[in-house]
């Protein structure tokens, strides 16, 4: 896929909950909101990811848009602990029925939340997905690590796969995972490392200590290139491979015109050699253990 098709999405978790290293604290009040869907659909951005645990942004996510048209990517929740195959059909299918109403027409793709409910024995809840959402409505997946995408894609037609990708986090770039992904919609997310790539390099240290000789790797790239934190970051997820939907996600709308102007604006120099294999550092949810 050239880089000329990626493009990019804007991630709503910030306007339903508090999130994120980098973050503000608290959700984004409405009226900001409104002025990040302002900024985002003059920006070109057309397509909006959501989920019904981030809080009560999906329900509200239609009077924030107003009259914009914006295509959305939605979520189906993880899967209570052992249900069986009735019960888990009847779980999917009325998530899928929710979202379908509370989004309507603008609903476009459906993502299981967690990988594991569709990498059992049981092809169950996909199938029931599949059903509820119906032929004009993706379904896929969001996972935490390509394996976790290819295990679903060879199990069953997931149409969608939503994966982290950074800087440090290149392993959507490993040999062969793009091929095993062929005909499936990427949508990276984690551009920045929930803003670790943005923060001062001793706020970051304080928050990720292991992530000492990765951070002063990335902090030359940036300055060997003249380029700020921000557009190696951008250009440095566009150069991953196969991807067709760059999830951002902010929490004031001048912050989001930055990131759209830089995006315009980026290259992408090789940052292969900043690719960092320590899960402690690359998976947020190992930050707190390490």
């Amino acid at each position: 896929m050239s880089e000329a098709t990626v493009e990019l999405a804007l991630g709503t978790v910030q306007m339903g909950l508090a999130y994120g290293v980098a973050g503000r604290g608290e959700a984004v009040p409405a009226t900001e909101a409104q002025d990040i869907l302002e900024c985002a659909w003059e920006n070109g951005i057309r397509v909006l990811d959501t989920a019904p645990v981030y809080g009560d942004i999906e329900e509200r996510l239609p009077g924030l848009m107003r009259h914009r048209a914006f295509n959305v990517v939605s979520k189906i929740p993880p899967l209570p602990a052992a249900v069986d195959d009735a019960a888990a059909r009847k779980f999917v299918r009325d998530a899928v029925e929710r979202s379908r109403q509370r989004l309507g027409a603008r609903l476009n793709t459906l993502l299981f939340h967690r990988a594991t409910d569709l990498l059992g024995s049981s092809t169950a809840p996909f199938d029931a997905a599949r059903d509820a959402a119906g032929p004009a409505v993706r379904v896929g997946v969001s996972c935490y690590s390509p394996d976790e995408a290819i295990a679903a894609r060879e199990r069953l037609p997931v149409e969608a796969v939503q994966l982290p990708g950074n800087a440090l986090d290149q392993r959507l770039a490993r040999a062969g995972v793009v091929d095993r992904l062929d005909g499936v919609e990427i949508h990276l997310r984690s551009a920045f490392l929930q803003g670790l790539l943005l923060m001062p390099i001793e706020l970051a240290l304080r928050r990720v200590p292991l992530a000492a000789n990765a951070l002063a790797r990335w902090q030359q790239y940036c300055r060997a290139r003249a380029l700020s934190p921000l557009a190696a970051a951008l250009g440095a997820a566009r150069q991953l491979p196969g991807v067709r939907y760059c999830v951002v996600g902010v929490d004031r709308a001048q912050q989001l015109a930055e990131i759209c102007e830089a995006w315009r604006a980026s290259q992408s120099p090789d940052a292969a050699a900043l690719a960092c294999d320590d899960e402690r550092v690359i998976d947020p949810r190992l930050w707190a253990a390490a």
